[in-house]
């Protein structure tokens, strides 16, 4: 088909359908989208919990719990022991297809009858405390973290190891403070940077070590705000900058921003990568609009954190692991095949409509099953059953479709509505990646939770900790830590913390001075240093008379990710290589 442009049912936007797009809805018998791509990601990661955790007790032995879902909330939850467990059945609330009823009220229903678990994660070792965790050992307070070891306070390490207050960041050792890294060692406050070692506060740079406030650089040593030096002067001068003392790592944290604001930066980070659209980007090939990717990634569109061999899919936020043929899914992994508007699942087949499905196949509208097949509305039946009833359902979602209260309409062929989440709009991932006020998701008729009443008894305010870590003590650990911001920053601030045992060891042995913010604001302060999931169309800002474009402005354009109001000089790949590389 030729290309279309539409209107979004939801934010009133033009977007395009490109012939690419009919294709692949074509191959997967879907209609085409009626919301524009960053109003469908939206939607999906409405459908997905962030960082907001909750006391509660398991339902089933009523033992505490810890639990991505509010106790005031209509769910039966169960800890993860109980809900992996064969103490229940997942079919035993399954129902039959009511056609006198929307689809997607029927799942919800559903919803609040089969038991969700207040955390998930598998082989996971001395790491209770994470979520949607797998092989994890030693992990406390990390979130969406694989093969890692020895980490606080962090959000999807990959092959990693004593890391602390880290986003993303891979294959990793000794590393504190860095976002989108790969291959580093003993790194403090490293941001788009790989293969480095023993440098701090380093951005963009590559197989750099013994840096320190550097950005841009290539295969560098011994450099001080981007001045190359002898070593002995290197060192010399670097001791000034003692970032176990707090005054010094805030004095650090402003001189490294205002360096990096007079620099020119590339219009996107990518990787050993061919024919793609996006940022972070790293070993992908023939991919658009594609956002934080890496490790064979191919012929894809929409993929908002995707990896491990993905191949084949179009709108997918946080999926992959050798899967293929995807669409409008959230965190569908392992080997996933033909999975569509689902949430969660791992090593399945033809799934429709579900959520938490494991090593299944043709499943419509079903909850937490595990081993089966041909189930709807977690009820089973034979294949010709199934398939009979599956085209029927299908016709009776256009007959007969869920209407929200802003009169978006959600035919088949739309990812499940907002406003029947498990998640508050705040509990989301959305609300990191789209930020709207409390009044705006009560228009939008989403759901909003206001912050649980904490009854923390704070010991010790963050202007009364030590300066330098070396004077703290060992008696930081029984403390209660006010947090800065005291909740006002609508950062999902727990407006109080602690300090672990393990962290203060690796405080110190790395030369950290102690935090004066939560883990949660932390994490809101490292993820401003990455840019939304949006393209904008720019031109290069480069006016070098030494480049290819000599006494005329650079002519070259881009879809980047920087938008136009931000401050950042942004150059096109020529540009960048002309002065960095």
């Amino acid at each position: 088909m030729s290309p279309e442009t539409r209107v979004c049912q939801n934010c009133k936007n033009q977007f395009g359908i490109d012939s690419e797009d009919f294709d692949f809805y074509s191959k997967i018998q879907v209609p085409p989208p009626t919301w524009c791509p960053d109003c469908r990601n939206l939607r999906r990661m409405l459908w997905r919990e962030e960082r907001a955790l909750y006391k509660d007790t398991c339902k089933l032995c009523g033992k505490a719990i810890i639990t991505i879902h509010a106790p005031d909330g209509p769910f039966i939850v169960y800890c993860r022991e109980c809900y992996k467990s064969d103490k229940w059945d997942p079919l035993t609330y399954g129902r039959a297809y009511d056609f006198n009823k929307p689809f997607f009220l029927q799942y919800r229903e559903l919803m609040e009858a089969v038991p969700r678990p207040a955390l998930t994660g598998n082989n996971l070792v001395n790491s209770e405390f994470t979520q949607s965790c797998e092989s994890v050992k030693n992990c406390y307070y990390v979130f969406w973290s694989y093969f890692s070891e020895n980490a606080e306070n962090c959000h999807s390490l990959l092959f990693s190891k004593d890391s602390y207050d880290c986003y993303t960041v891979d294959n990793s050792e000794q590393v504190y403070d860095s976002l989108h890294c790969d291959r580093l060692y003993k790194v403090r406050s490293g941001y788009f940077s790989d293969d480095c070692l023993d440098s701090s506060f380093i951005y963009d740079c590559m197989g750099c070590s013994d840096c320190f406030g550097c950005i841009n650089l290539r295969k560098q040593k011994y450099c001080l705000w981007n001045e190359k030096l002898p070593k002995e002067k290197y060192f010399e001068r670097v001791k000034y900058w003692d970032l176990g003392s707090y005054a010094k790592l805030q004095e650090a944290k402003e001189k490294f921003h205002s360096l990096y604001l007079s620099l020119p930066h590339r219009f996107a980070h990518v990787v050993n990568s061919q024919n793609v659209t996006g940022d972070i980007i790293r070993d992908t090939k023939d991919c658009k609009v594609c956002f934080s990717t890496l490790d064979g990634v191919q012929h894809c569109k929409y993929i908002y954190s995707g990896g491990l061999n993905l191949k084949d899919s179009w709108d997918v936020s946080a999926g992959g692991d050798s899967s293929e043929l995807l669409y409008e899914i959230y965190g569908v992994i392992g080997h996933a095949i033909r999975c569509f508007f689902s949430v969660g699942g791992n090593n399945c087949r033809e799934t429709w409509y579900s959520d938490w499905a494991n090593n299944s196949s043709y499943l419509f509208g079903c909850i937490s099953l595990k081993n089966k097949q041909y189930c709807v509305l977690n009820k089973q039946y034979a294949k010709e059953e199934y398939e009979t009833l599956i085209s029927k359902i299908k016709r009776h979602m256009n007959e007969m479709p869920y209407t929200d209260t802003r009169g978006r309409i959600y035919n088949f062929g739309e990812f499940f509505p907002p406003d029947l989440s498990a998640y508050a709009y705040n509990e989301s991932f959305a609300f990191s990646l789209y930020p709207k006020t409390k009044e705006e998701v009560l228009t939008e008729g989403w759901q909003w939770r206001e912050p649980q009443k904490r009854q923390y008894q704070i010991t010790i305010l963050p202007k009364d900790l030590p300066d330098h870590i070396s004077d703290a003590k060992n008696s930081i650990t029984e403390e209660v830590i006010g947090c800065e911001h005291s909740g006002t920053c609508n950062e999902q601030c727990t407006t109080a913390f602690r300090i672990t045992p393990n962290e203060l060891n690796f405080y110190r042995r790395m030369n950290i001075a102690l935090p004066r913010i939560c883990p949660n604001c932390r994490n809101a302060e490292r993820r401003k240093w990455r840019n939304n999931f949006t393209l904008w169309h720019r031109n290069c800002m480069c006016n070098q008379k030494n480049h290819f474009h000599k006494d005329t402005p650079c002519p070259n354009e881009f879809e980047t990710t920087f938008s136009p109001k931000k401050p950042e000089i942004i150059y096109c790949l020529d540009c960048y290589k002309a002065e960095y590389l």
